[in-house]
């Protein structure tokens, strides 16, 4: 699979979609990781921490969307970024669906994007998983 890291454009948002550490382990099992230049910037990791743990470094957010066929985001996507999107791509991150302008859903849905909210995955206690260590940070 092709997994695309893109650079979080939301303003005062330096996280990642994902460490370099995580694209060793998704490399490892065969993935190619397109990350953005500077995607990790924000957060400590350089173009060449990616690198060396497998990633390709790309230099357009065109470029990042357009070979994924699983983005990691942060946040939702802005509506440039959906536009981005090729169609049956899937996006995970902080996406917040619940409280997204109903012409971003539309074009989610037209697409045929798989939307997977981090803050929805819930365990059957009733944990939320991925949210919980996500706020701590």
């Amino acid at each position: 699979m092709n997994i695309g890291i893109p650079k979080e454009r939301r303003p005062f948002e330096y996280r990642a979609g994902l460490r370099p550490s995580g694209v060793r382990l998704l490399v490892e099992q065969g993935h190619t990781c397109y990350v953005e230049h500077n995607a990790g910037l924000g957060a400590g990791f350089s173009d060449q921490d990616y690198e060396q743990n497998g990633a390709r470094i790309v230099y357009s957010p065109h470029e990042v969307f357009g070979r994924a066929d699983l983005l990691l985001k942060v946040t939702r996507p802005l509506a440039d970024e959906l536009e981005w999107m090729r169609p049956g791509t899937a996006i995970a991150g902080l996406l917040h669906l619940a409280s997204t302008r109903r012409e971003k859903v539309d074009l989610l849905l037209e697409k045929q994007i798989t939307a997977i909210a981090y803050e929805q995955i819930r365990l059957p206690d009733g944990s939320l998983p991925v949210l919980r260590p996500m706020s701590q940070i």
